[in-house]
């Protein structure tokens, strides 16, 4: 696999069998409870009963002494190893299931039963989630700056602004990040929503859609952002943090609501121990861009890209501040349709 294609292949899941070399291929819909199990099966792996939701370290049961984490692409905090160590020294193993190429898989994991934590993702599609069910309740919440998320096009698309969006097509994650971008920047230059085909792709489809034109622009986070830069020469006409006056999305962590009711301190630890890991990366930026960039073997434009944005996340355990910042951030996802309802941000919040 190539660096300039590993971003657009199919993402492969490492169970407990992690690092063994043997992989579970997670089709692009995302992973639910049955196809992880038949997938497991079909591919002869031996992933322990508890991996799949089927005793009481994972089913919700008190003195949870293994959690199931998920991870994306390049993630540092899986590949340091320091998570890991931090929790097995309070007597917690780790089961890594990944990587996963955006949030909303990651849920539907939780949901499902096959992993207890969603990796660190995206606040709006967990919006949605809930909105549509699932008994997920924010546990972690964090902030990131700058904000680096954009809308890109390719030079010789003729598009040098948002207005020139008007007749094209976009390519963006449904009820994602992506999508909330699309609809904040229309809605700045005063273009109707009804002038812009919304084209609704995850990253392994949207970034070759991209590439080979059959959609005009890509809304998308960083990571994917950076490597589209310089495999593509994709240029940005919209940037988060330069366009948006305040942050609307958030990264977020999510576990079942009674998971998170019979095991607490579990939670709690989990969280803090994802928080130590933040930490080091604020201090440590070309260091965690390094492990990121090689373990997603991005092409090496993209480590200076990635450098140079100097990206700090600060993340915390759930408390009325973030209560606060998630519900400014849904209502406005709700007001402009990109989410299909109210919801309310406390009723699904635990502040631990």
């Amino acid at each position: 696999m190539s660096p300039a294609n590993s971003l657009w292949t199919p993402t492969v899941a490492r169970g407990a069998g992690a690092g063994t070399g043997r992989h579970v291929v997670i089709g692009r819909r995302g992973l639910s409870r049955r196809t992880f199990l038949s997938t497991v099966a079909a591919a002869g792996l031996a992933v322990p009963l508890a991996a799949c939701g089927s005793d009481d370290s994972s089913s919700g049961g008190g003195n949870t002494s293994t959690v199931r984490l998920t991870f994306g692409t390049g993630s540092p905090e899986k590949e340091r190893g320091e998570l890991e160590k931090n929790l097995r020294a309070q007597g917690i193993a780790v089961q890594w299931l990944g990587p996963f190429p955006n949030h909303a898989p990651t849920m539907q994991a939780v949901t499902g039963g096959s992993a207890d934590f969603s990796f660190g993702g995206s606040s709006t599609p967990a919006d949605a989630a809930i909105l549509a069910g699932s008994p997920l309740v924010y546990v972690g919440f964090g902030e990131s700056s700058p904000r680096t998320s954009a809308i890109l096009v390719l030079p010789k698309s003729g598009i040098r602004s948002v207005k020139d969006l008007a007749g094209k097509s976009v390519a963006v994650n449904k009820a994602g990040l992506g999508e909330f971008l699309l609809v904040a920047a229309l809605e700045k230059y005063g273009v109707p929503k009804d002038q812009v085909k919304f084209v609704y792709l995850n990253p392994p489809d949207a970034g070759p859609a991209f590439s080979t034109g059959k959609v005009d622009a890509w809304s998308i986070w960083s990571g994917p952002r950076e490597q589209a830069e310089v495999t593509y020469g994709a240029v940005p006409i919209f940037v988060d943090q330069d366009e948006l006056p305040r942050q609307l999305d958030f990264r977020t962590y999510l576990v079942r609501r009674e998971y998170a009711e019979k095991n607490p301190d579990l939670v709690r630890k989990v969280i803090n121990a994802y928080v130590a890991e933040y930490e080091w990366q604020a201090n440590h930026i070309e260091e965690t861009v390094r492990i990121q960039t090689a373990a997603a073997n991005y092409p090496d434009g993209v480590l200076q890209k990635l450098t140079a944005n100097r990206v700090v996340t600060k993340l915390k355990l759930i408390d009325d501040d973030a209560i606060e910042k998630l519900q400014y951030g849904a209502d406005w996802m709700t007001d402009h349709k990109v989410l299909s309802g109210k919801l309310v941000v406390a009723d699904h919040a635990v502040k631990l």
